[in-house]
């Protein structure tokens, strides 16, 4: 098996042309969410393994929304590779240097949206997992390229894991990017929707007829946005996991800001959209607003939505306070513990390519790993630093997708030659 990892880390390194160049391919294809189309992203991915002799299974739950599963040996043994092909819309409103899907490769970068976010991961799986299907390794390897991840993973990695047998696994790596951290967890993401109900009225009116829907949502929200910053109080094991992990994204993200790990330890609250009124000179009838909050360890997502639905109705007790996404992806923080298998092996495949001793890290964002954690499995993310997420010229360099793509490689070799002592 030494020599199998050898001669294939060498392949990694002497082919990175190849590597780059299908992450360049992936970039090309559109498959921003909204809408999170991905049939066209899936049949080149669907192609490319097929070309390699793998079967693959291609499920669609709800039109446009495509999951593929490819599973390569046998027995146990058994990793989960997993990434999502959808990603963040290229159009925010600001321009883009080059154009949002254009897969350009210059001075040393890759550039698209999704570059990051996450088709260089994806795209390390890939290209390790089309290697891998060739050669004679114990254990079972499956690729699940899942979408609807960018909006909650209901149709996507939870959907399969309800309704496709043999995906649960010993182990999942996910490509996300962690900027070379082992990312072994991740906050709970909590959408919540604020309905005001008023009584439309002709606009000179206003103050003796009719209720104003908008101005009662203005009044609460205020109240909503003092829940930034909450902290928790955390058990021993939560404080010691988050401190630690806490220097692991300041890793993943501190060009961002210096003082961003902070944010593993408190709640933040983004109120997303507003929405209300038909007309200006008609007193409003109904508004509702988006928010979106991000819960560290120590406070579960049914807390928190007590604790607005009390804020909220102490100031407008008509106001009603729901869930936005279906019950069933909401989740807790959920995180894998240090010393499972699959964190040490990837921890010592990255030492043993970067030359360094990475740091664990949580991410403030959501993932698919916290489906498989959610049924007891371990789940960590490995991938190159994103520069630009969400924003424009988004961009990771190719340093870090070789990078990526043999520590991927190595870890995947290496859980699987500990045959069924796991």
């Amino acid at each position: 098996m030494e020599n199998l990892k050898s001669r294939l880390l060498d392949t990694v390194d002497d082919h990175r042309h190849e590597l780059v160049n299908l992450c360049s391919n992936l970039v090309k294809i559109p498959s921003d969410n909204p809408p999170g189309n991905t049939v066209k992203l899936a049949s080149f991915i669907k192609t490319y393994l097929e070309q390699r002799g793998l079967q693959v299974h291609r499920y669609e739950p709800i039109k446009g929304i495509v999951n593929l599963v490819s599973t390569s040996g046998n027995g146990k043994p058994h990793i989960v590779l997993n990434g999502h092909l959808d990603q963040f819309p290229g159009d925010v409103g600001e321009k883009w240097t080059y154009q949002p899907h254009s897969g350009l490769i210059k001075d040393g970068k890759l550039f698209g949206r999704g570059s990051g976010d996450m088709k260089g991961g994806l795209t390390s799986l890939l290209y390790c997992y089309g290697l891998l299907s060739s050669e004679s390794l114990p254990g079972k390897i499956t690729f699940t390229g899942t979408s609807d991840e960018e909006t909650g993973g209901q149709w996507g990695a939870k959907w399969l894991l309800d309704n496709v047998k043999g995906l649960s696994g010993d182990a999942v790596l996910n490509g996300e990017p962690s900027g070379l951290t082992v990312r072994i967890g991740e906050k709970s993401r909590v959408p919540l929707l604020l309905k005001a109900r008023g009584k439309a009225a002709h606009g000179s009116f206003a103050g003796f007829v009719g209720e104003n829907a908008i101005m009662k949502m203005s009044r609460v929200l205020p109240l909503v946005e003092r829940f930034q910053g909450l902290s928790p109080t955390l058990d021993e094991d939560e404080n010691e996991i988050t401190d630690r992990v806490m220097k692991g994204y300041k890793e993943q993200y501190g060009h961002e800001s210096n003082t961003m790990s902070n944010v593993l330890k408190q709640v933040t609250v983004n109120i997303g959209t507003i929405h209300g009124g038909t007309k200006d000179n008609i007193v409003p009838a109904e508004c509702t607003a988006e928010i979106d909050l991000r819960l560290p360890l120590g406070i579960t997502p049914e807390e928190i939505k007590v604790k607005v639905e009390s804020a909220v109705h102490g100031a407008e007790p008509s106001i009603v306070v729901d869930w936005n996404r279906d019950l069933s992806i909401i989740t807790e923080s959920t995180y894998t513990r240090p010393d499972e298998e699959i964190v040490k092996t990837l921890s010592t495949n990255s030492e043993l390519v970067t030359g360094s001793n990475p740091l664990l890290s949580f991410t403030s964002g959501g993932t698919d790993c916290r489906f498989w954690r959610k049924i007891g499995v371990p789940a960590v993310s490995y991938g190159p630093k994103v520069y630009g997420m969400g924003g424009v010229d988004e961009h990771i360099t190719i340093e870090d997708l070789v990078t990526t793509a043999k520590v991927h490689m190595g870890t995947i070799i290496d859980f699987l030659s500990k045959g069924e002592t796991l």
